[in-house]
């Protein structure tokens, strides 16, 4: 299904902020841009094919009937297009602007930002000079409210209308079988070129100001409050943002499944309601009063519920296109099972009916007394039937592929009013009775209650989250919404509606929750989900929280935070700081001086312009440090896949594991670390230590110092007059061209001097074998025995006493545990301790040590010293000790404490007890299970979720 604009508006507010200084730049230049703008009104889709094609309007007559009143007036007209035409001098190049289309893998996809219009003026004045025929056109888009505000800026300074289509070009995807985006016809304004320019910079500004303006577009609820709205409600914050009339009594109500529509009932109708704009955009007359709605898994097909049958409505057209008859049927709730084939109803006060929605028919009808709800995990054929009488309530599982009941499930007195399944599919929700508070958490594998907590008073209408995290229950009785925690089984709140509302119905809306700040200093924090956040100007604080999150900085020196999951961090404009956390994230600083940390997983930096500082964190890293004079360090564990200095003067430490590291452009300091890996200078005079692994160290032009310490190295010099320096281990050492000095080192080592007068020494003690290449050499050899080397083409052999090695000091000490039960010291340097299976104590005494429980439940000691510290799998205890230590306690149930020090601690997964002790510590408990944190003395900062018990001396506690 293609992509409609309106759901590419997420991301317009920085492409539309890069177009508007391109405009802006522009006014004194001789060349000046038209700027005409496309009001949307409909859409058809444009394939990905080479062949550009034009597109035509069907609804061309009701939109061109309105061209005066763009933005205002037209209903369903939410989106603008802005294209800028040149009027002289040169075309310029094609430009792409990145969009997100919803991809499964979260990869992006393009919309063409270089177009193609066509058209004629509509009035008989002046035409539009150029688009008589086809014009290339850089081309974005707004949506919502800044659309109107564009267009509301447009219209007012505007002498002619003109009217034309839009044609896309190189439409290309980078997600496997991804929908491709749309273009649209439209109609659209140009004015006299005189005053092109100041048009160009109003309509830009008027789209800005609809989207630097404070817009919460969090994860909401909608509720079918039993009056005449539907009521939009705030997951985070749950507060009431917005009662949407729909023109009737509103008895249900349900949320598409990519999260852009909400529906409700409205009497013998059904209103749409866009839920980024937060209005009501489409209404269609049913058959009857409708009191159930259920959406097909694709969001295709929109399914009404009513007395004698099923009414079917095509969502994209919002038409009815079919009706389902059930004879001698009174309505009730319904359920959609997950293939969307089959339609469960309560159809009367003894019976039930299975429709199948893809025959069109009614499919079976069995006798059940008392139904008062319906609903079906996230998989299967299992529907769940609740009825409800004076001695108690019963779950029924229901086969609607065989269309038999199963053995109930009783549950006691008080519940019987409607039902959920959570989304793992392990557990049943039940409403409370009418009258009634009690709220039953059936577990469907054993048929217990597992618990029964209040509500507000029933008969409540239970609602599952994505993430089954939370449930919600409609109070009809109350008036309200409870809020649930489902690890804790605990009521947090109540969202309060209108005095005089009586919730019948609540569905939770899907997909990425989208979040906007001004362009003052903002803090913004997503939900449990995948959210979109927008900081736009000022200097922001942006926390993704849970879910894969994408966070946009803007302008200013931002601090972004990722949490948990796979996340995406841009910086954009500013000094930023970015941290992923946990997952395998994605972090782009942007220009500005940025600092970026991955945290655990697999993660890709990139710095962007200027001068960064970058620290994968453990894992398997990406890190691009981009232009300037950057400083990339891997204090972590883990093979990086690359890390690259970019053009500039660089410094980039591999840190442990096996590390590929490249230099670029500039005088460099690379430094590899103890395993074996690829160090590549580039261009520039680079400083090359390999550590003491086996490593291959390319100097390439410039004047390079290479030097491989310990290990069985190759050192290249390549062009320039260069130092290499094999250490100890039988190296390969060519120095290339140029005057290069060249120091064998320790051990039976081939020496290739190349063109140049070189300086060679090879008096180690060991048998070497040296080339020396051409120009005039000098080579000096052993005075003990000066023939054990084997020479060839050396003009000065000078006899010396043998030489020591220059390696490096040895590098941190590895100790390795065993698959037993092991106890592990350190040295009182630098330490990597790695406990392997069994339960293990870890003592990493002093020095900056990594201390590592991987399998088992481990003990571990960081000691004196600046610690990173990882417990890993299972339940371990993490003392921190004396330092500024780094802790996560990853999977288990943890017990950590930092001890003395300004500490970094993550819980991570599952339920952790935490004590920060003396320092400013910042802890972030975010996305596990229930957490019990302390912190102890110092100015301390802390992450939670809202279950989590933070104690009172935490001073700055972010929920």
């Amino acid at each position: 299904m293609p992509v409609p604009l309106t759901a590419l508006t997420p991301m317009l507010s920085w492409v539309i902020t890069w177009v508007c200084g391109s405009v802006l730049r522009s006014t004194g230049s001789p060349t000046s841009n038209v700027v005409v703008v496309f009001g949307v009104g409909c859409a058809t889709d444009v394939s990905a094919t080479k062949k550009q094609q034009n597109v035509p309007c069907p609804g061309w007559a009701s939109v061109r009937s309105t061209t005066n009143r763009i933005g205002a007036g037209l209903g369903p007209l939410r989106t603008v297009i802005f294209c800028t035409v040149p009027v002289a001098g040169t075309v310029p190049p094609p430009v792409f602007a990145q969009v997100q289309s919803g991809c499964p893998d979260a990869t992006s996809a393009w919309l063409p930002a270089v177009s193609t219009i066509s058209g004629r003026a509509s009035q008989p004045n002046v035409p539009l000079a150029g688009l008589a025929s086809d014009e290339p056109a850089t081309c974005w888009a707004a949506a919502g409210d800044a659309a109107e505000r564009a267009a509301q800026a447009a219209r007012t300074r505007t002498v002619a209308r003109m009217r034309g289509s839009l044609r896309a070009s190189r439409c290309r995807s980078q997600c496997p079988h991804a929908p491709q985006p749309r273009a649209s016809s439209g109609v659209g304004w140009e004015m006299p070129r005189s005053r092109r320019p100041v048009l160009a910079a109003l309509v830009l500004l008027g789209a800005l100001a609809g989207l630097a303006a404070p817009s919460a577009q969090a994860r909401v609820l909608v509720v079918a409050d039993g009056g005449r709205s539907a009521v939009l409600t705030d997951v985070t914050t749950n507060r009431v943002l917005v009662r949407v009339p729909v023109g009737g009594v509103a008895r249900a109500s349900a949320v598409s499944p990519d999260g852009t529509t909400g529906y409700a009932s409205a009497d013998d109708a059904v209103a749409g309601i866009d839920l980024q704009t937060r209005r009501l955009t489409r209404r269609v007359a049913v058959r009857g009063v409708v009191v159930a709605l259920a959406v097909s898994p694709d969001g295709g097909r929109l399914y009404a519920v009513r007395r004698g049958g099923v009414d079917v409505i095509d969502t994209a057209t919002f038409t009815l296109v079919r009706s389902i008859a059930i004879p001698r049927s009174s309505p009730g709730p319904a359920a959609l099972s997950p293939d969307g084939q089959k339609l469960v109803t309560v159809t009367g006060a003894r019976q039930i009916g299975i429709v199948n929605v893809v025959e069109g028919r009614f499919a079976r009808r069995l006798k059940l007394a008392g139904a008062t709800g319906v609903a079906f995990g996230p998989t299967g054929s299992i529907a769940r039937v609740l009825t409800a009488g004076p001695r108690g309530a019963r779950l029924l599982p229901l086969d609607v592929s065989r269309g038999r009941l199963g053995r109930p499930a009783r549950l006691k007195a008080g519940v019987g009013g409607g039902v959920a399944v959570t989304r793992d599919g392990r557990r049943a929700i039940v409403g409370a009775a009418k009258g009634r508070r009690a709220t039953a958490i059936v577990d469907l594998a054993s048929g217990r209650t597992i618990a029964r907590v209040a509500a507000g008073a029933g008969p409540g209408y239970p609602a599952t989250s994505p993430d089954s995290l939370r449930f919600y229950v409609a109070d009809r009785g109350a008036g309200t919404v409870s809020v649930f925690s489902t690890s804790s089984l605990r009521r947090l709140t109540a969202q309060r509606l209108a005095r005089t509302a009586r919730p019948v119905g609540v569905a939770v809306q899907p997909g990425i929750a989208t979040t906007y700040g001004t362009e003052g200093p903002d803090t913004l924090s997503g939900t449990r989900l995948a959210d979109r956040l927008f900081g736009l100007g000022g200097d922001d604080t942006l926390n993704g929280g849970r879910g894969n999150d994408q966070v946009f900085a803007g302008a200013g020196n931002d601090v972004a935070i990722g949490g948990p999951s796979n996340d995406v961090l841009q910086g954009e404009d500013g000094d930023d700081r970015l941290s992923g956390q946990a997952g395998d994230d994605t972090l782009v600083g942007g220009p500005g001086q940025d600092a970026g940390f991955g945290g655990t997983g697999n993660d890709q930096l990139d710095g962007g312009p200027d001068n960064d500082y970058l620290d994968g964190g453990d894992g398997d890293d990406t890190i691009l440090g981009g232009e300037g004079d950057d400083k990339i360090v891997e204090a972590g564990f883990g093979n990086d896949r690359l890390l690259d200095g970019g053009p500039g003067n660089d410094y980039v430490d591999g840190g442990r594991g096996t590390d590929k590291v490249v230099g670029g452009d500039g005088n460099d300091q690379l430094f590899a670390g103890p395993g074996s890996e690829t160090v590549d200078g580039g261009v520039g005079d680079d400083l090359v230590d390999g550590g003491t692994g086996n490593d291959l160290l390319l100097g390439r032009d410039g004047n390079d110092v290479l030097q491989g310490d310990a290990g069985r190295d190759r050192l290249l010099g390549a062009a320039g007059s260069d130092e290499l320096d094999g250490g100890s281990g039988d190296d390969d050492l060519s120095g290339g061209d140029g005057d290069d000095q060249i120091v064998a080192g320790p051990g039976q080592d081939r020496v290739s001097g190349g063109r140049g007068a070189d300086l060679i020494r090879v008096a180690d003690g060991d048998a070497d074998t040296v080339d020396c290449g051409s120009g005039r050499d000098t080579v000096y050899v052993e005075s003990d025995a000066p023939d054990r080397d084997t020479l060839r083409s050396c003009e000065v052999v000078v006899p010396v006493a043998p030489e020591p090695a220059n390696d490096a000091p040895p590098a941190a000490t590895v100790v390795r545990g065993t698959a037993g039960d092991d106890t592990l010291n350190g040295t009182p340097g630098p330490d990597t301790m790695l406990g392997a299976d069994g339960f293990d104590r870890l003592f990493g005494l002093e020095g900056d040590d990594y201390v590592d429980g991987e399998n088992g439940n481990d003990e571990l000691h960081g000691g004196p010293g600046d610690d990173r510290m990882h417990g890993r799998n299972d339940d371990d205890v993490i003392f921190g000790e004396d330092g500024d230590d780094y802790i996560t306690g990853d999977r288990g149930a943890d017990a950590i404490d930092g001890g003395p020090g300004n500490d970094s601690i993550f819980g991570n997964l599952d339920p952790d007890t935490i004590q920060g002790g003396d320092g400013d510590d910042r802890i972030n408990v975010v996305g596990g299970a229930l957490d019990v944190v302390a912190c102890g003395p110092g100015t301390d900062t802390v992450f939670a979720d809202a279950d989590d018990t933070v104690a009172t001396d935490c001073e700055v506690v972010r929920r």
